[in-house]
C-alpha cells in the first residue's frame, strides 16, 4: 500500500494549488475528488446547448489575477 504525507480532500483550484506546493516541497500528496472532473467551482460544462460551455460557479476573478500568490506561484 502506498504511503502519503498529506491527503488533500477535493480537487478544486485551491486544493490543487495546495497539493502542488506540498508536492514541490517534497511531500507525497494524495488528492481525492468525488466528482468525475477536477476544478471545483472553476469548472465549465455544457449546460444548455452542445458546444456552449458555461462557468458554473466562479466568474471573472480580476482581483485574484493581481494577487501575490498568482504573480509568485513558482509553479510555471
Amino acid at each position: 500500500m502506498s504511503e502519503h504525507d498529506v491527503v488533500v480532500a477535493g480537487a478544486g483550484h485551491n486544493a490543487l494549488l495546495c497539493a502542488a506546493y506540498l508536492a514541490r516541497a517534497g511531500l507525497r500528496v494524495l488528492v481525492l475528488e468525488r466528482a468525475p472532473t477536477i476544478g471545483g467551482d472553476t469548472a465549465t460544462e455544457e449546460v444548455t446547448l452542445p458546444g456552449f460551455r458555461h462557468d458554473l460557479c466562479a466568474s471573472a476573478h480580476t482581483i485574484f489575477q493581481s494577487s501575490p500568490i498568482v504573480r509568485n506561484d513558482e509553479l510555471r
